[in-house]
Order: C-alpha cells, then sequence, then structure tokens
C-alpha cells in the first residue's frame, strides 16, 4: 500500500463532472482533492445542491457551471476541429457508445420497456424502415 500511494494510486481526483445535481453533486464532491474543481453541467435530479461550509472553507472547494450552448456560441470555430477529432477516436476504437436499436414502427413498445430499466447502461436507437410512414 506505501508503493501505491507513493505512485499516488490512490490520489484524489483533480477533477468532477456532474450532471445530477442534489446529493449526488455532494457526495461526488466529498471525494474531490482541495481546491479541485466540480463543474456542474446539469441537474437531472431537478434538487439543488447544497454543500457544507467546512467544503467551501476547509477544502476550498470550486464550482464552476458550463452552458455546452453558450460554449458552442461563443467558439464556432474550435467546433469542426473538435469534431474531427472526436471521430478519430470513434474510428480508432477509442471512444464507444453502447447502444440498442429498435425499429420504431415494431419494436416502440420493447423500446420503451427498456428505456425504463433501472439501471440500463446502453443508449437507445429508434430507426424508422419507411420514411412517409405515419406511426
Amino acid at each position: 500500500r506505501k508503493d501505491l500511494e507513493k505512485n499516488k494510486y490512490f490520489a484524489k481526483p483533480k477533477l468532477a463532472l456532474d450532471c445530477v445535481g442534489g446529493q449526488s453533486a455532494v457526495r461526488l464532491a466529498e471525494t474531490l482533492d482541495d481546491g479541485a474543481p466540480l463543474v456542474v453541467y446539469g441537474c437531472m435530479s431537478g434538487k439543488a445542491p447544497s454543500w457544507p461550509w467546512h467544503q467551501w472553507v476547509f477544502k476550498q472547494m470550486e464550482v464552476k457551471g458550463f452552458n455546452l450552448r453558450s460554449w458552442m456560441k461563443a467558439n464556432k470555430k474550435k467546433i469542426p476541429p473538435m469534431m474531427e477529432s472526436i471521430a478519430k477516436l470513434v474510428n480508432a476504437d477509442k471512444l464507444r457508445v453502447t447502444y440498442t436499436e429498435y425499429e420504431l414502427g415494431t419494436e416502440f413498445e420493447e423500446a420503451l420497456e427498456h428505456a425504463l430499466e433501472e439501471g440500463r447502461s446502453t443508449k437507445i436507437i429508434l430507426k424508422v424502415k419507411d420514411i412517409g410512414v405515419t406511426y
């Protein structure tokens, strides 16, 4: 364990990203190294986080908000090279998204059940075979 600690295998995170809010953000902030930023980019829980005062004072907690739309408006020239970098990672199989495809016209109910599963770790994609068909 001493060798591992020396090599920083047990180091606290230097950055955290939160899109849930509420108690989830509080727990995430508690894991951070002193002064490390927590970037909040969503609030899926619908609840604002509330941190104890000692995290602000003794851990020098830093919380920042991030709004993708605002960033994209301010950084229009950075978007094409960024998308190219992401595409290269996908093509090199270094960035993956796990997903399950369903046909909208015939498998919608199954897709909906899958989407409502607790603990689901895949994205749901609805395919449309016949463009122009009303579902």
